[in-house]
């Protein structure tokens, strides 16, 4: 009886854990128009379930200063969908202003390689779609 519960122990903490690695990485999505407009969108989720995400806009012959957003925070999973979460009180500062509380996605399901965004608060996220590159 004992090693039937240790096994089926080791087999949850196993499967688990192999879940979570599944997301570990660093994801990115580069896109330029014609009028030289830059959009680049950055995602680490780390193994230590934390978080960051950058977004650079260059304007190009528009205007000539750069916009850059960043956010922070820790994320879990939770029947294959990776939930994020930003802590208002420690991880919104000058420069973490995103908050990316209400924010979830997963790996998209035919291409292990996509990262879609189902559902944020902040409306360019939701729906967004990042490629893993490590």
């Amino acid at each position: 009886m004992k090693k039937t519960f240790l096994y089926i122990a080791l087999m949850f903490i196993t499967l688990t854990t192999a879940q979570n690695t599944n997301y570990i990485g660093h994801y990115e999505k580069k896109t330029k128009s014609d009028d030289k407009l830059l959009l680049e969108y950055e995602l680490s989720i780390k193994a230590d379930s934390t978080f960051t995400f950058h977004f650079f806009r260059n304007n190009g012959q528009f205007i000539s200063v750069d916009e850059n957003s960043y956010a922070k925070g820790t994320w879990k999973v939770i029947k294959n969908i990776i939930y994020f979460y930003t802590d208002k009180e420690t991880e919104l500062d000058e420069k973490h202003q995103l908050n990316f509380t209400n924010s979830s996605g997963r790996m998209d399901h035919k291409d292990k390689k996509l990262f879609r965004f189902y559902h944020s608060d902040i409306f360019w996220v939701d729906k967004l779609t990042l490629t893993k590159i490590e």
